[in-house]
Protein backbone atom coordinates (compact mmCIF):
# COMPACT_ATOMS: atom_id res chain seq x y z
CA UNK A 1 0.00 0.00 0.00
CA UNK A 2 1.44 4.01 -0.49
CA UNK A 3 1.82 5.86 2.07
CA UNK A 4 -1.08 7.00 3.64
CA UNK A 5 -2.52 10.27 4.21
CA UNK A 6 -0.66 11.93 7.49
CA UNK A 7 -2.10 15.69 9.18
CA UNK A 8 -4.28 17.76 7.15
CA UNK A 9 -4.22 15.07 4.98
CA UNK A 10 -6.12 12.79 6.16
CA UNK A 11 -8.48 15.10 7.70
CA UNK A 12 -9.40 16.13 4.55
CA UNK A 13 -10.26 12.37 3.77
CA UNK A 14 -12.40 11.51 7.00
CA UNK A 15 -14.32 14.84 6.09
CA UNK A 16 -14.86 13.77 2.48
CA UNK A 17 -15.71 10.56 3.48
CA UNK A 18 -18.30 12.02 6.11
CA UNK A 19 -19.65 14.60 3.64
CA UNK A 20 -20.93 11.70 1.18
CA UNK A 21 -23.94 10.66 2.94
CA UNK A 22 -25.60 14.06 4.56
CA UNK A 23 -24.48 15.79 0.80
CA UNK A 24 -26.38 12.70 -1.50
CA UNK A 25 -29.46 12.93 1.01
CA UNK A 26 -29.89 16.94 0.53
CA UNK A 27 -29.13 17.94 -3.13
CA UNK A 28 -31.57 15.44 -3.96
CA UNK A 29 -34.87 16.98 -2.15
CA UNK A 30 -35.46 20.11 -4.23
CA UNK A 31 -35.92 17.72 -7.18
CA UNK A 32 -38.72 15.75 -5.07
CA UNK A 33 -41.36 17.88 -5.52
CA UNK A 34 -41.35 17.61 -9.30
CA UNK A 35 -40.78 13.62 -9.27
CA UNK A 36 -45.22 13.73 -8.73
CA UNK A 37 -45.28 15.08 -12.40
CA UNK A 38 -41.98 13.17 -13.82
CA UNK A 39 -42.40 10.18 -13.21
CA UNK A 40 -46.18 9.96 -12.56
CA UNK A 41 -45.87 9.39 -8.94
CA UNK A 42 -48.06 10.71 -5.91
CA UNK A 43 -46.44 12.63 -3.39
CA UNK A 44 -46.56 9.81 -0.78
CA UNK A 45 -44.80 7.73 -3.14
CA UNK A 46 -42.14 10.12 -4.03
CA UNK A 47 -41.69 10.79 -0.54
CA UNK A 48 -40.51 6.76 0.01
CA UNK A 49 -36.89 8.13 -2.05
CA UNK A 50 -36.47 9.50 1.48
CA UNK A 51 -38.20 7.62 4.30
CA UNK A 52 -36.26 4.27 2.50
CA UNK A 53 -33.09 6.12 2.56
CA UNK A 54 -33.17 7.10 5.94
CA UNK A 55 -34.14 3.74 6.76
CA UNK A 56 -31.90 1.78 4.58
CA UNK A 57 -29.05 4.26 6.39
CA UNK A 58 -29.95 2.84 9.79
CA UNK A 59 -30.33 -0.70 8.83
CA UNK A 60 -26.76 -0.58 6.99
CA UNK A 61 -25.23 0.07 9.66
CA UNK A 62 -25.67 -2.99 11.61
CA UNK A 63 -24.03 -5.06 9.00
CA UNK A 64 -21.17 -2.60 8.08
CA UNK A 65 -19.97 -2.47 11.85
CA UNK A 66 -18.82 -6.39 12.57
CA UNK A 67 -18.25 -6.74 8.91
CA UNK A 68 -15.44 -4.18 9.13
CA UNK A 69 -14.35 -5.38 12.90
CA UNK A 70 -14.03 -8.97 10.83
CA UNK A 71 -12.68 -7.76 7.46
CA UNK A 72 -10.85 -4.40 8.10
CA UNK A 73 -12.05 -0.65 7.88
CA UNK A 74 -10.22 -0.08 4.53
CA UNK A 75 -11.96 -2.87 2.32
CA UNK A 76 -15.66 -2.51 3.87
CA UNK A 77 -14.88 1.26 2.70
CA UNK A 78 -13.54 1.03 -0.65
CA UNK A 79 -16.60 -1.69 -1.30
CA UNK A 80 -19.32 0.97 0.50
CA UNK A 81 -18.34 3.54 -1.83
CA UNK A 82 -18.18 1.85 -5.09
CA UNK A 83 -22.00 1.46 -4.28
CA UNK A 84 -22.06 5.08 -4.10
CA UNK A 85 -20.47 6.21 -7.01
CA UNK A 86 -22.81 3.30 -9.07
CA UNK A 87 -25.96 3.86 -7.39
CA UNK A 88 -26.70 7.28 -9.09
CA UNK A 89 -25.89 6.08 -12.16
CA UNK A 90 -29.20 3.70 -11.65
CA UNK A 91 -31.10 6.60 -10.31
CA UNK A 92 -29.89 8.74 -13.26
CA UNK A 93 -31.88 6.47 -15.73
CA UNK A 94 -34.14 5.29 -13.40
CA UNK A 95 -38.11 5.73 -15.43
CA UNK A 96 -40.24 4.27 -12.54
CA UNK A 97 -40.02 5.69 -9.67
CA UNK A 98 -40.04 2.35 -7.99
CA UNK A 99 -36.48 1.67 -9.85
CA UNK A 100 -35.72 5.17 -8.38
CA UNK A 101 -36.43 3.68 -4.38
CA UNK A 102 -34.18 0.80 -5.32
CA UNK A 103 -31.56 3.66 -6.32
CA UNK A 104 -31.59 5.06 -3.32
CA UNK A 105 -31.53 2.30 -0.94
CA UNK A 106 -28.06 1.53 -2.82
CA UNK A 107 -27.38 5.35 -2.22
CA UNK A 108 -27.89 5.17 1.20
CA UNK A 109 -25.87 1.95 1.49
CA UNK A 110 -22.80 3.87 0.22
CA UNK A 111 -23.33 6.67 1.69
CA UNK A 112 -23.25 4.93 5.33
CA UNK A 113 -19.72 3.48 5.06
CA UNK A 114 -18.66 7.40 4.31
CA UNK A 115 -20.40 8.78 7.23
CA UNK A 116 -19.94 5.86 9.67
CA UNK A 117 -16.47 4.79 9.13
CA UNK A 118 -15.35 8.62 9.23
CA UNK A 119 -15.75 8.43 13.07
CA UNK A 120 -14.38 4.96 13.55
CA UNK A 121 -11.33 5.72 12.03
CA UNK A 122 -10.37 8.47 13.86
CA UNK A 123 -11.57 6.67 17.26
CA UNK A 124 -9.25 3.75 16.00
CA UNK A 125 -6.15 5.97 15.33
CA UNK A 126 -6.37 8.23 18.56
CA UNK A 127 -7.12 7.67 21.99
CA UNK A 128 -10.27 8.71 22.98
CA UNK A 129 -10.06 12.76 23.87
CA UNK A 130 -8.04 13.29 20.47
CA UNK A 131 -10.65 11.35 18.82
CA UNK A 132 -13.51 13.41 20.19
CA UNK A 133 -11.43 16.29 18.71
CA UNK A 134 -10.83 15.35 15.71
CA UNK A 135 -14.85 13.65 15.47
CA UNK A 136 -15.81 17.57 16.17
CA UNK A 137 -14.11 19.06 13.82
CA UNK A 138 -15.14 17.01 10.82
CA UNK A 139 -18.16 17.09 12.20
CA UNK A 140 -18.24 21.22 12.21
CA UNK A 141 -16.48 21.24 8.58
CA UNK A 142 -19.27 18.42 7.21
CA UNK A 143 -21.92 20.70 8.18
CA UNK A 144 -20.48 23.45 6.79
CA UNK A 145 -20.26 21.88 3.60
CA UNK A 146 -23.53 20.18 3.37
CA UNK A 147 -25.45 22.98 4.18
CA UNK A 148 -24.91 24.44 0.51
CA UNK A 149 -26.36 20.82 -0.55
CA UNK A 150 -29.71 22.03 -1.69
CA UNK A 151 -29.12 24.97 -3.16
CA UNK A 152 -26.77 22.99 -5.43
CA UNK A 153 -29.39 20.50 -6.11
CA UNK A 154 -32.00 22.84 -6.60
CA UNK A 155 -29.71 25.14 -9.50
CA UNK A 156 -28.97 21.80 -11.08
CA UNK A 157 -32.51 20.77 -11.09
CA UNK A 158 -33.86 23.99 -12.50
CA UNK A 159 -30.98 24.15 -15.17
CA UNK A 160 -30.10 20.64 -16.09
CA UNK A 161 -33.29 18.68 -14.70
CA UNK A 162 -33.34 16.40 -11.54
CA UNK A 163 -30.83 13.71 -13.05
CA UNK A 164 -27.88 16.08 -12.49
CA UNK A 165 -27.75 15.58 -8.92
CA UNK A 166 -27.05 11.76 -8.97
CA UNK A 167 -24.43 12.72 -11.74
CA UNK A 168 -22.69 14.82 -9.13
CA UNK A 169 -22.87 12.73 -6.85
CA UNK A 170 -21.58 10.19 -8.55
CA UNK A 171 -18.83 12.16 -9.54
CA UNK A 172 -17.84 13.73 -5.76
CA UNK A 173 -18.13 9.19 -4.85
CA UNK A 174 -15.65 8.18 -7.71
CA UNK A 175 -12.98 11.42 -5.83
CA UNK A 176 -13.47 9.60 -2.56
CA UNK A 177 -13.12 6.33 -3.64
CA UNK A 178 -10.09 7.14 -5.94
CA UNK A 179 -8.43 9.16 -2.54
CA UNK A 180 -9.23 6.38 -0.40
CA UNK A 181 -7.90 3.28 -2.48
CA UNK A 182 -4.51 5.39 -2.90
CA UNK A 183 -4.22 6.43 0.85
CA UNK A 184 -6.61 5.24 3.43
CA UNK A 185 -4.36 2.41 5.87
CA UNK A 186 -5.91 0.14 7.20
CA UNK A 187 -6.63 1.20 10.85
CA UNK A 188 -8.40 -1.82 12.44
CA UNK A 189 -6.73 -2.93 15.73
CA UNK A 190 -4.77 -6.51 15.07
CA UNK A 191 -6.57 -9.03 16.58
CA UNK A 192 -6.92 -13.01 16.47
CA UNK A 193 -8.99 -14.03 13.63
CA UNK A 194 -12.45 -14.69 13.97
CA UNK A 195 -15.36 -16.26 11.96
CA UNK A 196 -18.09 -13.32 10.74
CA UNK A 197 -20.83 -15.08 12.73
CA UNK A 198 -18.74 -14.93 16.03
CA UNK A 199 -17.36 -11.16 15.00
CA UNK A 200 -21.82 -10.53 15.02
CA UNK A 201 -21.98 -12.53 18.27
CA UNK A 202 -19.44 -10.60 20.21
CA UNK A 203 -20.39 -7.33 18.76
CA UNK A 204 -24.77 -8.14 20.36
CA UNK A 205 -22.55 -8.39 23.68
CA UNK A 206 -22.04 -4.47 23.94
CA UNK A 207 -25.47 -3.97 24.72
CA UNK A 208 -24.94 -5.47 28.23
CA UNK A 209 -22.76 -2.54 28.74
CA UNK A 210 -23.65 0.24 30.71
CA UNK A 211 -21.02 2.15 29.52
CA UNK A 212 -22.23 1.92 26.21
CA UNK A 213 -25.86 1.55 26.55
CA UNK A 214 -25.71 4.96 28.59
CA UNK A 215 -22.78 6.76 26.01
CA UNK A 216 -25.04 5.29 23.02
CA UNK A 217 -28.28 6.73 24.39
CA UNK A 218 -26.86 10.13 24.74
CA UNK A 219 -26.16 10.34 21.25
CA UNK A 220 -29.66 9.03 20.63
CA UNK A 221 -31.70 11.62 22.91
CA UNK A 222 -29.51 14.54 21.10
CA UNK A 223 -30.02 13.45 18.01
CA UNK A 224 -33.78 12.94 18.23
CA UNK A 225 -33.73 16.19 19.92
CA UNK A 226 -32.14 17.78 17.01
CA UNK A 227 -34.83 16.12 14.52
CA UNK A 228 -37.42 17.14 17.09
CA UNK A 229 -36.59 20.84 16.45
CA UNK A 230 -36.06 20.40 12.89
CA UNK A 231 -39.43 19.02 12.10
CA UNK A 232 -41.40 20.37 15.08
CA UNK A 233 -40.20 24.20 14.10
CA UNK A 234 -41.22 24.92 10.45
CA UNK A 235 -44.87 23.78 11.52
CA UNK A 236 -45.30 26.28 14.56
CA UNK A 237 -43.42 29.16 12.72
CA UNK A 238 -46.48 29.36 10.14
CA UNK A 239 -49.23 27.63 11.93
CA UNK A 240 -48.84 28.58 15.47
CA UNK A 241 -46.74 31.69 15.19
CA UNK A 242 -48.58 33.22 11.96
CA UNK A 243 -45.06 33.32 10.44
CA UNK A 244 -44.43 33.52 6.34
CA UNK A 245 -42.95 30.65 5.24
CA UNK A 246 -40.22 32.09 4.69
CA UNK A 247 -39.33 33.05 8.13
CA UNK A 248 -37.67 29.52 9.30
CA UNK A 249 -35.28 30.24 6.78
CA UNK A 250 -34.18 33.09 8.13
CA UNK A 251 -34.09 32.08 12.39
CA UNK A 252 -32.53 28.59 11.06
CA UNK A 253 -29.01 29.62 11.40
CA UNK A 254 -29.40 30.21 15.06
CA UNK A 255 -29.44 26.47 15.45
CA UNK A 256 -26.89 25.97 12.81
CA UNK A 257 -24.38 28.08 14.15
CA UNK A 258 -25.60 27.15 17.50
CA UNK A 259 -24.40 23.34 16.96
CA UNK A 260 -21.56 24.15 14.92
CA UNK A 261 -19.92 25.89 18.00
CA UNK A 262 -20.50 23.19 20.29
CA UNK A 263 -18.52 20.63 17.06
CA UNK A 264 -15.81 23.39 17.34
CA UNK A 265 -15.65 23.75 20.78
CA UNK A 266 -14.74 20.30 20.89
CA UNK A 267 -12.21 19.96 18.61
CA UNK A 268 -10.44 22.77 20.31
CA UNK A 269 -10.76 21.82 23.73
CA UNK A 270 -11.38 17.99 24.13
CA UNK A 271 -7.44 16.89 24.00
CA UNK A 272 -7.17 19.35 26.76
CA UNK A 273 -10.10 18.70 28.82
CA UNK A 274 -10.85 15.29 28.46
CA UNK A 275 -14.29 13.84 27.48
CA UNK A 276 -15.55 13.44 30.88
CA UNK A 277 -15.25 17.64 31.29
CA UNK A 278 -16.42 18.16 27.61
CA UNK A 279 -19.90 16.12 28.20
CA UNK A 280 -20.69 17.46 31.45
CA UNK A 281 -20.03 21.34 30.19
CA UNK A 282 -22.12 20.25 27.13
CA UNK A 283 -24.40 18.75 29.22
CA UNK A 284 -24.95 21.91 31.38
CA UNK A 285 -25.12 23.80 28.19
CA UNK A 286 -27.89 22.03 26.84
CA UNK A 287 -29.84 21.61 30.32
CA UNK A 288 -29.80 25.51 31.35
CA UNK A 289 -31.55 27.04 28.59
CA UNK A 290 -34.71 24.55 28.80
CA UNK A 291 -35.23 26.80 32.19
CA UNK A 292 -35.39 29.56 29.55
CA UNK A 293 -37.23 28.25 27.33
CA UNK A 294 -40.07 26.83 29.62
CA UNK A 295 -40.22 30.41 31.78
CA UNK A 296 -40.26 32.99 28.41
CA UNK A 297 -42.82 30.57 26.97
CA UNK A 298 -45.21 30.56 29.80
CA UNK A 299 -45.00 33.53 30.67
CA UNK A 300 -44.45 35.47 28.05
CA UNK A 301 -45.74 35.60 24.31
CA UNK A 302 -44.88 32.57 22.26
CA UNK A 303 -41.93 34.29 19.45
CA UNK A 304 -39.48 32.63 17.48
CA UNK A 305 -37.02 34.59 19.50
CA UNK A 306 -38.17 32.56 22.17
CA UNK A 307 -37.84 29.47 20.55
CA UNK A 308 -35.00 29.96 18.44
CA UNK A 309 -32.26 31.55 21.08
CA UNK A 310 -32.38 28.79 23.26
CA UNK A 311 -32.82 25.86 21.40
CA UNK A 312 -29.53 27.51 19.74
CA UNK A 313 -27.90 27.44 23.18
CA UNK A 314 -29.49 23.69 23.64
CA UNK A 315 -28.06 22.28 20.46
CA UNK A 316 -24.09 24.13 20.74
CA UNK A 317 -24.15 21.99 24.27
CA UNK A 318 -25.32 18.31 21.98
CA UNK A 319 -22.09 19.70 19.57
CA UNK A 320 -20.00 19.66 22.17
CA UNK A 321 -21.11 16.17 24.04
CA UNK A 322 -21.97 14.23 21.01
CA UNK A 323 -18.33 13.44 19.68
CA UNK A 324 -17.45 12.98 23.25
CA UNK A 325 -20.18 10.10 24.00
CA UNK A 326 -19.20 8.89 20.71
CA UNK A 327 -15.83 8.02 21.76
CA UNK A 328 -16.32 6.52 24.80
CA UNK A 329 -19.13 4.51 23.25
CA UNK A 330 -17.00 2.78 20.54
CA UNK A 331 -13.82 3.07 23.21
CA UNK A 332 -15.00 -0.05 25.45
CA UNK A 333 -13.90 -2.79 23.15
CA UNK A 334 -11.06 -1.22 20.49
CA UNK A 335 -11.41 -4.92 18.47
CA UNK A 336 -15.36 -4.42 18.52
CA UNK A 337 -15.57 -0.72 17.56
CA UNK A 338 -16.65 -1.08 14.04
CA UNK A 339 -19.96 -2.94 15.60
CA UNK A 340 -20.22 -0.33 18.60
CA UNK A 341 -20.24 2.42 16.03
CA UNK A 342 -23.26 0.45 13.81
CA UNK A 343 -25.28 -0.42 16.64
CA UNK A 344 -25.13 2.86 18.55
CA UNK A 345 -25.70 4.42 14.67
CA UNK A 346 -29.11 2.27 13.84
CA UNK A 347 -30.09 2.89 17.41
CA UNK A 348 -29.75 6.47 17.27
CA UNK A 349 -31.37 6.72 13.87
CA UNK A 350 -34.15 5.08 14.81
CA UNK A 351 -35.33 6.26 17.63
CA UNK A 352 -34.67 9.68 15.51
CA UNK A 353 -37.63 7.90 12.99
CA UNK A 354 -39.88 7.59 15.74
CA UNK A 355 -39.75 10.75 17.74
CA UNK A 356 -39.90 12.54 14.27
CA UNK A 357 -43.39 10.42 13.32
CA UNK A 358 -44.75 10.91 16.93
CA UNK A 359 -44.13 15.05 17.05
CA UNK A 360 -45.98 14.78 13.90
CA UNK A 361 -49.11 13.12 15.70
CA UNK A 362 -49.22 15.62 18.31
CA UNK A 363 -48.05 19.11 16.71
CA UNK A 364 -50.94 21.29 17.61
CA UNK A 365 -52.07 25.54 17.79
CA UNK A 366 -49.49 25.39 20.54
CA UNK A 367 -45.34 25.56 20.67
CA UNK A 368 -45.71 23.36 23.44
CA UNK A 369 -45.30 19.87 21.98
CA UNK A 370 -41.80 20.67 20.38
CA UNK A 371 -40.84 22.39 23.65
CA UNK A 372 -41.65 19.49 25.44
CA UNK A 373 -40.07 17.12 23.45
CA UNK A 374 -36.76 19.15 23.33
CA UNK A 375 -36.69 19.63 26.51
CA UNK A 376 -37.43 15.90 27.80
CA UNK A 377 -34.89 14.65 25.61
CA UNK A 378 -32.70 17.15 26.54
CA UNK A 379 -33.13 15.82 30.48
CA UNK A 380 -33.01 12.33 29.04
CA UNK A 381 -29.49 12.74 27.49
CA UNK A 382 -28.25 13.60 30.99
CA UNK A 383 -29.89 11.04 32.87
CA UNK A 384 -28.09 8.59 29.51
CA UNK A 385 -24.63 10.22 30.12
CA UNK A 386 -24.39 10.14 33.59
CA UNK A 387 -25.62 5.91 33.83
CA UNK A 388 -22.75 5.58 31.42
CA UNK A 389 -20.09 7.49 34.01
CA UNK A 390 -21.53 5.52 36.56
CA UNK A 391 -20.50 2.11 34.61
CA UNK A 392 -17.37 3.28 33.99
CA UNK A 393 -17.02 3.87 37.88
CA UNK A 394 -18.34 0.84 38.50
CA UNK A 395 -16.98 -1.23 36.52
CA UNK A 396 -13.83 0.42 34.77
CA UNK A 397 -15.16 -1.14 31.21
CA UNK A 398 -13.82 2.21 29.26
CA UNK A 399 -10.51 1.68 28.00
CA UNK A 400 -7.84 4.49 28.86
CA UNK A 401 -5.29 3.88 26.19
CA UNK A 402 -2.23 6.31 26.98
CA UNK A 403 -0.78 5.98 23.16
CA UNK A 404 -2.14 6.09 19.94
CA UNK A 405 -1.75 3.53 17.13
CA UNK A 406 -0.33 6.63 14.94
CA UNK A 407 1.85 9.28 14.56
CA UNK A 408 -0.54 11.14 12.53
CA UNK A 409 -1.24 14.85 14.33
CA UNK A 410 -5.01 15.71 12.93
CA UNK A 411 -4.66 19.51 13.07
Amino acid sequence: MKKPFSGKGLTLLLIGLSVTNPFAFHIFLPSLPGLTETLGASAATAQLTVSIYVATFAFAQLGYGPLSDRFGRRRVILTGIAIYVIAPLYCAHADTIEALVVGRALQAIGGCAGLMFARVIARDLFERNKAASVIGFVTMVTSLVTAAAPAIGGYLDVWFGWQASFWVTSAYGLVVFSCCFLWLPETRPDQPARGILQTFADGATLVRSQVFVGHALHGACTLSCWYAVLTGLPYVMVEVLDQPTTAYGFYYPFLAIGYMLGNLITSRVASTWGVERLIRVGIGFALVPTVFVLTWNLYGDPSPLALFLPFAVIVLGHGMSQPASFSLAVGIRPELAGSAAGIMGFGQWLIAAVTTQALGMVLSDSVWPVIWFVVGFSILSAISSFYGFRGEQNAGECQHPSTTRTENNLK
